[in-house]
């Protein structure tokens, strides 16, 4: 990285003579005052010996490589001339948002120098071609200025860059967002080392407040990765183009979304071949290209060969890659068509939810890579839908929880609704998915179209009843509806409402953050919303802000108010009439009042727990306490269903209105016109200390409080027939909570014994 001392990082100051056009130089200062770089003549330069601009801190010029004596300091604040002939400005509050430029004239030569004041660390980028693809890169440089903030050199960057333009509907605008690719990695502004960021232009956000406080939330709920930005000013050649927020972009990375990252392990088998064939002629872009054909044809993932100038190698020789295709998957639910972008590697599931492949982008050119995670999708979309939440993977009954992480998708739909997101489940939504984990959804990202900015969630609706164009299939339609859901999404409200509701409160995050970007604020909309006021978009943001999180207080009051007000249809044909703990299990009787039921099912926090027959209106069930949450203050969720003779599950048909459902609305058609099958079902919640149910500890078969080797020669007795297991003992033998003891659980066990 360039020495910052020397080439003035703060402002990308540059020689300006009287005769040519402001230049790059031998240090690698360049110009933010011309698109147009031509050879400099000379190596004397100007620059700032600073590396920020604030105010009340003298600004100091100095002119490098001259020996000439200096005749005068002409001084220029915003365009305007100021009396200061000297080589130091001190900058006032009066001048943040302002271009400071000084000329230096020595020996009847002029050399200027300019630098942006502001609030916020400013990011300066020029190249000599207008930036018009998004997906073609061209050249340029990039000096980021640091501010109160962020002074040290290390998380600062001078040096060249490659850029192109992003986004979707946001790129339509005359301030466009970017994305930018470092020459080398650095910490910039201290959100980690990458060479990969992005600057999200928020054209509808006025206040630019959006994506400070919604990355908050994301953390409130402790998602497992939240994407970090900082707020920045934006000069590009030459010409302030406004508040941006400098971002990392979501990426396979380790401090990113820390999954296997299989195009990096292409990159490892080039740089392998690369060192062992450079002796014998290959060359640093010979490898750059095996890196390519690798990236852009992933059949070696399975075949454990690749090929190199019409000779086949061992992909095994070279690096150890996993024996499986089960992890390194990061998936974007993005309707990028609709801007006519096609993407490499993409589906439509059979509900008609679009999916792209972030990484392996080339997944396509590996079909079982490609259907591996179509498939996945396809069967966790499949459970969604299903009456009971179930439905088949690889010949195997499972809930959507057993494909899906639920603690991230209840987190993520929570973040959905604080913050409205009209975005939601339509554009830039992200799920992984490494080896021996669930799919998981996240992290939420870019946040420009929330709080009332552009297709309005009413501050008094649900965001997920929203018909929004391209989201009315999504899948948290059919989450909502279910109980088990809905008591996760509970407490995890319960355990962070005052944290939610402090960010719109007087003097909160909202009000802070109000107050510190005003300036800059103001000055972006000078420039892109003249007719538009700081001041009211601020009153009328956090007045939305405040209404709907009372509004989203008064919903969660309780498990039940909640499900009523997310649509829930409990049914007056069957109830939990008792609840009842005994010897480590859980006896739950049900009430049924419809003539054509023959049998009721029992799922406990979604897993099926079984299944009895109706006498006498009655059908009760012992439920092993394996499937209760470990935490015995949890809540846990008793559902109960009614099947037919035929083993059907009764429902009612009810047609639905197609034109944004209950209380939602389509800004462009009606859709989803087709009769919509509810299922006669009801639920009640209870935790184990309640029912006075010690929750299962899976494989402490003696209810010793360890799990060893005694545990597994237990179960194995049990499961052989020469010993009996009951109670709490059983319960804990059910090492996978499926509700029953078998060959599986040993087999678990043992492998859990084995690894410790």
């Amino acid at each position: 990285m360039p020495n910052y001392k020397l080439i003035s990082i703060l402002c990308c100051a540059v020689c300006m003579m009287t005769t040519v056009s402001a230049i790059p130089v031998h240090t690698g200062t360049f110009s933010v005052l011309s698109a147009h770089a031509e050879e400099v003549q000379t190596e004397i330069t100007a620059s700032f010996t600073n590396t920020s601009v604030q105010a009340g801190v003298p600004l100091t010029v100095t002119l490098n490589n001259a020996t000439a004596e200096i005749t005068s300091y002409r001084w220029t604040v915003g365009g305007k001339e100021i009396s200061q002939n000297s080589a130091s400005y001190t900058p006032t509050e009066a001048d943040y948002e302002k271009m400071i430029s000084v000329t230096v004239t020595a020996d009847g030569k002029d050399y200027t120098c300019s630098a942006y004041c502001s609030i916020l660390p400013v990011v300066y980028l020029h190249t000599d071609t207008e930036i018009t693809s998004k997906t073609e890169y061209i050249d340029g440089t990039c000096t980021i200025q640091g501010n109160a903030e962020y002074s040290d050199e290390t998380q600062l960057y001078s040096g060249a860059m490659q850029i192109r333009g992003r986004g979707n509907y946001t790129w339509v605008h005359d301030k466009k967002p970017y994305k930018i690719k470092l020459d080398t990695k650095t910490d910039v502004l201290g959100m980690g080392t990458s060479k990969h960021w992005v600057l999200l232009a928020e054209y509808m956000d006025p206040t630019h407040l959006r994506n400070e406080i919604m990355p908050e939330l994301s953390r409130i709920v402790d998602m497992e990765y939240t994407a970090d930005s900082k707020a920045v000013a934006v000069v590009l050649n030459g010409e302030y183009n406004g508040v941006y927020h400098l971002s990392e972009n979501v990426r396979i990375a380790d401090d990113r979304v820390n999954i296997y990252d299989w195009e990096e392990t292409a990159e490892e088998i080039a740089k392998a071949l690369y060192k062992e064939k450079k002796a014998s002629g290959m060359t640093k872009t010979d490898r750059d290209d095996l890196e390519d054909q690798l990236v852009q044809n992933l059949d070696w993932i399975t075949s454990g060969v690749f090929t190199w100038n019409d000779s086949s190698y061992q992909v095994s020789d070279y690096v150890q890659i996993p024996d499986r295709i089960d992890g390194g998957y990061l998936l974007e639910l993005d309707t990028y068509d609709d801007y006519h972008v096609k993407q490499i590697s993409d589906f439509n599931t059979e509900a008609d939810q679009p999916i792209q492949f972030k990484s392996p982008e080339y997944a396509v050119t590996n079909s079982e890579l490609y259907n591996y995670a179509k498939d996945y999708i396809q069967s966790f979309e499949n459970a969604v839908s299903a009456d009971d939440y179930y439905a088949d993977y690889n010949n195997i009954s499972k809930h959507y929880s057993q494909l899906f992480d639920m603690d991230s998708l209840v987190k993520y739909w929570m973040i959905l609704e604080l913050s409205s997101n009209c975005d939601g489940m339509r554009y830039s939504n992200y799920m992984y998915k490494d080896f021996d984990t669930l799919f998981k959804m996240g992290p939420a990202w870019d946040f420009d179209w929330t709080w009332n900015v552009s297709y309005i969630v009413p501050a008094d609706e649900w965001w997920t009843d929203q018909n929004y164009y391209n989201n009315s299939v999504h899948w948290y339609k059919n989450l909502v509806k279910d109980p088990y859901f809905i008591t996760k999404a509970y407490e995890l409200y319960q355990a962070h409402k005052d944290e939610f509701n402090a960010i719109s409160k007087d003097g909160g995050l909202f009000d802070t953050l109000a107050e510190t970007y005003a300036i800059s604020s103001k000055a972006d909309l000078a420039k892109w919303h003249s007719d538009q006021n700081y001041e009211s978009e601020l009153e009328k943001t956090k007045e939305y802000i405040t209404q709907r999180f009372a509004w989203l207080g008064q919903q969660f009051d309780s498990v039940e108010s909640l499900a009523e007000s997310l649509g829930y249809e409990a049914s007056d044909k069957l109830a939990v009439a008792e609840l009842s703990g005994q010897n480590g299990s859980i006896l739950v009787k049900a009430s049924v009042s419809d003539d054509s039921a023959e049998t009721v099912t029992f799922h406990i926090n979604g897993i099926f727990a079984g299944e009895a027959e109706i006498q006498n209106g009655t059908a009760s069930l012992n439920i092993s306490s394996s499937l209760l949450n470990q935490d015995s203050t949890a809540l846990n969720t008793i559902q109960i269903r009614m099947k037919d003779a035929q083993g059907k599950y009764l429902a009612q048909e009810a047609d639905s209105s197609g034109w944004g459902g209950r209380g939602g609305w389509n800004p462009w058609e009606p859709q989803n016109t087709a009769s919509e099958r509810t299922v006669y079902s009801n639920f009640k919640t209870f935790s184990a200390d309640e029912l006075g149910v010690s929750p299962a500890v899976p494989g402490d078969v003696n209810c010793d409080g360890i799990v060893n080797i005694f545990d597994f020669v237990l179960l194995k007795q049990h499961f052989l027939k020469s010993g009996t297991l009951s109670g709490q003992g059983l319960a804990n033998a059910d090492c996978n909570a499926d509700g029953t003891v078998s060959l599986t659980d040993i087999i678990k066990l043992q492998k859990f014994l084995l690894t410790v």
